[in-house]
């Protein structure tokens, strides 16, 4: 990967809402290996999310491209990505009292991240909506 990649997806992020402090999570920070060099940030949103019969919460994040939707956690010696295609997505909830938290419901199941960025949860989900619709009108 070239620095000018790393460089367009970082400022993309932060076109996207990502916050000082956001840029410091390890799955923003990783995010640039798992995007193709021809395809663009429209969304992201990071925070908390459980898995399934698991103990705690892990950090992670969703990412929304012109070509796809992301899910990635990355820690040092770990990571976890999902891609998934804008047509298996039925829907988006966004829930918001301090923190927002993001739902992605999708055929292949939902994605929840809590104590999300209110700023990003937005973009992302007015990306993603803006995308099903656009599908939806395909034959």
């Amino acid at each position: 990967m070239s620095l000018s990649h790393k460089q367009r997806v970082h400022n993309e992020l932060k076109q996207a809402g990502v916050t000082k402090y956001g840029m410091t999570k390890f799955s923003v920070r990783y995010a640039h290996n798992i995007i193709h060099a021809n395809e663009h940030i429209m969304g992201a949103v990071y925070g908390r999310y459980k898995e399934l019969g698991g103990p705690s919460f892990n950090e992670g994040m969703l990412i929304a491209t012109d070509k796809r939707v992301l899910f990635l956690d990355h820690k040092p010696g770990y990571t976890k990505s999902d891609e998934l295609t804008y047509d298996v997505i039925s829907g988006i909830s966004i829930t918001t009292a301090i923190f927002s938290a993001v739902t992605l419901r999708t055929r292949l199941g939902d994605y929840t991240l809590r104590f999300a960025n209110q700023k990003c949860a937005e973009i992302f989900s007015n990306y993603v909506e803006k995308r099903r619709i656009e599908n939806a009108d395909l034959p």
